[in-house]
């Protein structure tokens, strides 16, 4: 199964980017997919993808240089054990191989923005939303 988490706060702007993602995607029942829609990753998420064989997240990613451009990351996983209520995709992925021993695919998608306070450009958000959900059907 792949599990599609989309995290984010719409109310802090261009950091709903995720949430919107996960709205369109969830409308769309997709076949073996489940859609996770969050303000944040926790700990307690993992119990939740124990069963995945591939993850998918799905957020806004700060930027100085480049606003609303879809970025992937694709970067080894190192693992950090500093644990809080709020944590990383790679806490994530840590919690599942360091405690259940379970490596699965992972991918990171990002829209790139230096804005948390609005969205600047409407228009642009939305092109990369409707980018990143028709991309992950």
């Amino acid at each position: 199964m792949r599990i599609i988490i989309c995290y984010g706060n719409s109310l802090r702007g261009d950091d709903g980017f995720g949430l919107d993602v996960g709205k369109i995607l969830k409308s769309k029942n997709l076949q073996n997919t489940k859609i996770i829609i969050l303000h944040q990753l926790v700990p307690e998420l993992t119990l939740d993808l124990l069963y995945a064989k591939e993850l998918v997240f799905v957020d806004a990613s700060y930027s100085n240089e480049n606003s609303y451009k879809l970025a992937c990351d694709i970067a080894n996983l190192q693992n950090n054990n500093q644990l809080s209520h709020h944590i990383s995709y790679r806490q994530i992925l840590a919690i599942l191989n360091d405690v259940y021993n379970i490596y699965p695919k992972y991918e990171v998608f990002s829209m790139l923005c230096n804005n948390f306070d609005e969205v600047v450009d409407m228009d642009l958000y939305m092109e990369c939303v409707m980018k990143c959900a028709e991309y992950l059907d």
